[in-house]
C-alpha cells in the first residue's frame, strides 16, 4: 500500500484541476439486498479528486479517492480511475466518459445470512460516467452495471458525488 501511496504523488503534484469531493447517493436496480433490507440510498462522505484537465473538445485522464458508507451502511474505501471528454456547452460544461473503481469495503457471500457476516477485501467496477461543471462546482454520475458470475452478484446502482475545485 505504502509503494502505490509513493506512485501517486507525482500525479497530486502535476494535476492541473483539483477538487474535494462529497459522497452523496446511490439509485440501485433493486431496492432491497440479498438479505431482505433495503439498501442505503445516503452514501455521505469526502474524498479527494485530481485530473489533468487542459483544453475542451479532448480526452484527459482523473483519478479520486473517496472514504464513504456505502449501500450496505458499512465503510468503503474506493480510488477512481477514468478518461474523460470535456465539451464547453455554455454556462455548464459536460464531461462523458468510461470510469473504474477498486477499494476496499465489506464483501458478502453466498454463505452470509445478515449483514452482520462478510469479510473486508476488494471489490471493484466499472461503468460510463457523465459530469457537469459550473465555475467551481461539479455534480458526477456513475452508472456501475450489475453482474452475477459464480459467487458473487452484484446489483447495479447509478452513484452521484459533488466536487468543489480549489
Amino acid at each position: 500500500m505504502k509503494y502505490l501511496i509513493l506512485l501517486m504523488i507525482p500525479y497530486l503534484l502535476l494535476g492541473t484541476e483539483q477538487r474535494v469531493l462529497l459522497s452523496a447517493a446511490t439509485v440501485h436496480e433493486h431496492t432491497y439486498d440479498r438479505f431482505g433490507k433495503k439498501y442505503n440510498a445516503f452514501n455521505y462522505g469526502l474524498g479527494y479528486e485530481y485530473n489533468y484537465f487542459e483544453e475542451y473538445n479532448a480526452l484527459y485522464f482523473a483519478t479520486n479517492v473517496l472514504l464513504l458508507n456505502d449501500s450496505f451502511e458499512n465503510p468503503q474505501l474506493s480510488i477512481g480511475l477514468g478518461h474523460y471528454y470535456r465539451f464547453d456547452t455554455g454556462v455548464i460544461d459536460t464531461a462523458v466518459g468510461l470510469t473504474g473503481f477498486f477499494g476496499i469495503k465489506k464483501i458478502y457471500t453466498d454463505e452470509d445470512t445478515s449483514r452482520d457476516g462478510g469479510n473486508f477485501g476488494l471489490t471493484g467496477g466499472f461503468g460510463p460516467t457523465v459530469n457537469f461543471y459550473y465555475e467551481d462546482i461539479s455534480v458526477n454520475f456513475v452508472y456501475v452495471p450489475g453482474f452475477k458470475y459464480k459467487e458473487l452478484d452484484t446489483t447495479g446502482f447509478l452513484y452521484m458525488y459533488f466536487g468543489y475545485k480549489f
